[in-house]
This record gives C-alpha cells, structure tokens and sequence, in this order.
C-alpha cells in the first residue's frame, strides 16, 4: 500500500494502491462539495480517524469532486489542484476507484438516488466537455447515514469501454471502445455524488457530508492498441451488481457547483 505522502509505481504487475486518509494532515485531490461553504479537517470521526467535513450548502446534486487545474481555467477556485485524482490515468493504469463517504445531515433525499462516479475530460480551453463518462451504483432508498464505502471500476487499459460504464463525447454521442483508453490519459474533474445522470432532483434545505479513504487502485501495464474500425455501437451498459459496503478499514456542460446558503 502506497501512503498519501507518497506514490511510486511498479513495474512488477502488481496492483498498486493509494489512499487519502487525512490523518498524516495531507489533502490530495482537494476533494469538495461547494466552493463557498466551510471545509474543514476533522480529527476524529472518520472511517476511522481524520476526514473532511463540508456542510452549510444547498443543491439538487450533493458531489464530491477533485478538479485539475485544466478544469475551466481562470475561474477564482482555491480547491483546483493537480494529483492522482486527475490527469494520466491510461499510463498509471488506474483499475479502480473507492472512496468512505458519510450523509451527515440530509437536506432532500428521494428514492432514485444513488452513488455515482462521473469522469470529465474538457477540451483545450477548458469549458467544453470533450469526454463524459459515468458508473451508477444501484439505488439508494434511504439516505445512506453514517460511513459507507463506494467502489468503482475503471480499467484504464482496457481495449473497450468496461461493463457498467456510461461512456459520451461533448456532443451526447455515444464513445467507441477505441475512445475509452485514450480519454483516460487525461482526466480533468472526477467526482462522486449522490444522483442518477438524468434525474432532476429538489433543492431544499442543507446538507453537511464527511469523506475519507479516497483510494485509487493501480497497475502500470502497456495501453492497448484501438482497433482500426472502431464500433459505432456502444458496449452494454448493464447495470452494476456492486453494493455499497461498511468497512471499519483505515455532462456534457459541467453542472454549476452548489453555493453555500446566505
């Protein structure tokens, strides 16, 4: 395991792993909920030990995000940041990603939320999604209270776009198997939020959400080779058969960021 002070990949196959637990006073990834609300690092609480804590914010879409500074450049945001949330997942050879998170206090729930992780890859002015992907966990009846952990496939490296995968380009056309790998050599915002792509969801009262644990799972292998007519038909999106679980261990416009209550 690869400590959140440090990351160094290896060429032996093996699966790699890195994880923020906040309790050596690190913050990689920068990871936020609002732009304007108080974040804070909590020393006890979390899953176990230190986490983040943001609350005071309303929105429809409560998210988790870490944002490269690529992401709309020059736009006055102090949580942008460069790490191993974003940029060159393809070379890494990103397998998963999981992450602790924690409702603490609900503002509105409905029953067809769920977890979802969502990859943006922007173009070179960065306010243009050239990449959307995204991968919904199954549904969440009642608001998920306490520690839960949320994990992800990814498989940077492989030849087509993994099961369970929701994979766009800009325009809302769907992405080939020959797009998949290539889009993950640069990631530019990856967030988890609890929301189903394309359901519209109240905004009322505030909500105050507790992360920690964010882990990214690696192996360093060779990108592959695109096929040379790539499919026009997107690979089955069937629905994934992952479920959260509790561990006591250590689109295509960029939606608005929530803003904290006056």
């Amino acid at each position: 395991m690869i400590s959140a002070a440090t990351l160094a990949a290896a060429n032996d196959g093996a699966t790699n792993t890195f994880i923020e637990t906040y309790d050596d006073g690190t913050d990689v990834g920068l990871w936020h909920c609002s732009v304007g609300a108080p974040r804070d690092l909590e020393t006890s609480g979390g899953n176990p030990g230190a986490y983040i804590q943001q609350g005071g914010f309303s929105t429809s879409i409560p998210t988790w995000a870490s944002v490269s500074t690529r992401f709309q450049p020059g736009v006055p945001d102090q949580y942008k940041t460069d790490s191993i949330y974003t940029g060159d997942w393809t070379t890494l050879g990103v397998t998963s990603i999981n992450v602790d998170l924690n409702v603490i206090q609900v503002a509105t729930w409905a029953t067809d939320r769920a977890t979802t992780l969502e990859l943006l890859q922007m173009d070179d002015t960065g306010f243009n999604v050239t990449y959307e992907a995204t991968y919904t966990l199954p549904d969440l009846p009642e608001p998920p209270v306490g520690w839960h952990t949320y994990s992800f496939p990814v498989d940077a490296n492989s030849p087509t776009i993994p099961q369970g995968w929701v994979f766009t380009r800009g325009d809302g056309t769907p992405g080939t198997d020959a797009e998949w790998s290539p889009f993950l050599h640069r990631v530019d915002l990856t967030s988890v939020g609890f929301y189903k792509p394309g359901f519209a969801y109240p905004s009322l009262g505030t909500w105050i959400l507790g992360i920690d644990n964010a882990e990214i799972d690696f192996q360093t292998g060779p990108s592959p080779t695109p096929t040379v007519t790539p499919s026009v038909t997107p690979s089955p999106t069937s629905t994934p058969t992952a479920t959260p679980r509790v561990t006591p261990r250590p689109r295509p416009t960029p939606r608005p960021r929530p803003m904290p209550i006056q």
